[in-house]
């Protein structure tokens, strides 16, 4: 489990709110206030949840700087502009090492949002499965930046990979995934991985 849900802080807080909620959590399930308790083995399985996440987190922080793994935690003001690019450039880490759930977790506690924002957003979405929601944030993306190649270069393979999906045969009821051709499919997840800065095919 994300040991920033365990504790119910943003990877984007600061080391003293980390601390808050892990001294606020320990405190609500110390086994010494469930003695004789029949919640008590389950007190004791979340203490030790909390201790392990708090201890994660304070370990990678250590051994990455201040702004943990993922650039995450920020010293700027709650909201303003430098805290925003903070956060994008952690969603955009995230994303970048495939953690999906939690680059969307960093951008859904943005209120400010951005073409970068529904581009990021459109990538992790898709990359859980959320195509319709990562088309509509591509569309957004193209609409608020329209001139960005990057953005709209998104958007048409996402609605190329679609159209090539909604064409494909149904076997035995059931829809094959993939255009069906491997050479496509080796295009299409290339396509993918240069939007974030990658190739995973030098050749294509």
């Amino acid at each position: 489990m994300d040991p920033y849900e365990v504790l119910g802080v943003l990877p984007t807080t600061g080391d003293e709110g980390v601390k808050r909620a892990y001294r606020e959590l320990s405190r609500k399930y110390h086994p010494d206030s469930y003695v004789n308790n029949p919640l008590a083995g389950l007190a004791e399985e979340k203490f030790k949840e909390v201790q392990e996440a708090y201890d994660k987190i304070m370990k990678e922080r250590e051994e990455y700087g201040q702004y943990g793994k993922y650039g995450a935690a920020s010293p700027f003001t709650p909201g303003s502009e430098e805290e925003r690019e903070v956060q994008l450039q952690a969603a955009h880490n995230y994303i970048d090492a495939g953690h999906y759930k939690e680059a969307l977790h960093v951008l859904n506690s943005i209120s400010v949002r951005s073409a970068k924002w529904f581009y990021y957003s459109a990538i992790a979405n898709y990359g859980i499965g959320n195509n319709i929601v990562a088309m509509h944030q591509a569309q957004e993306a193209v609409k608020m930046e329209p001139e960005n190649w990057e953005y709209a270069k998104l958007l048409n393979r996402m609605k190329w990979y679609r159209e090539s999906y909604e064409n494909t045969s149904y076997n035995y009821g059931r829809p094959t995934f993939g255009t069906g051709n491997l050479c496509c499919d080796l295009w299409c997840a290339d396509a993918m991985c240069e939007c974030m800065g990658g190739d995973l095919c030098t050749c294509i």
